[in-house]
């Protein structure tokens, strides 16, 4: 498919995010990490699984928000957005960022290129321009 986005079994991996590292984040009543022109943003709850522990992050309601600088200058190993609405952020250093189905509109946006958005939908699901919702 174009714009680096591959379509798997259960979903969708995002390879144009590959090998890129975070050069920008920011965190306010959402987390937004910026890979060059591209940016995931998560508004919901979200887990961040590190070398010895999982935790729970949520940027608007100031949920321990002293670990997401550590993603700073990290690369981007895997973007996957399942079908069932679910994202996984890998990095390359091991860490992952996993952001569960929200039952709120737009738990995590991703805009590649600066215009072409795939988000989750409210409740389970994917929304992408060019193709009908799951």
């Amino acid at each position: 498919m174009d714009n680096g986005i591959n379509r798997v079994e259960d979903g969708w991996d995002i390879r144009s995010m590959r090998g890129i590292g975070i050069g920008e984040m920011i965190i306010g009543g959402g987390l937004r990490l910026h890979t060059g022109s591209n940016r995931i943003e998560v508004h919901s709850p979200a887990e961040l699984t590190t070398d010895h522990e999982v935790v729970p992050v949520h940027a608007s309601a100031r949920i321990n928000l002293d670990r997401l600088p550590q993603l700073l200058d990290q690369v981007v190993a895997e973007v996957h957005a399942a079908d069932s609405g679910r994202l996984r952020v890998r990095f390359a250093h091991g860490w992952r960022l996993d952001v569960p189905v929200s039952s709120s509109a737009f738990g995590w946006i991703i805009g590649l290129r600066g215009s072409y958005f795939i988000s989750s939908l409210p409740d389970g699901g994917v929304s992408m321009p060019d193709r009908p919702q799951a």
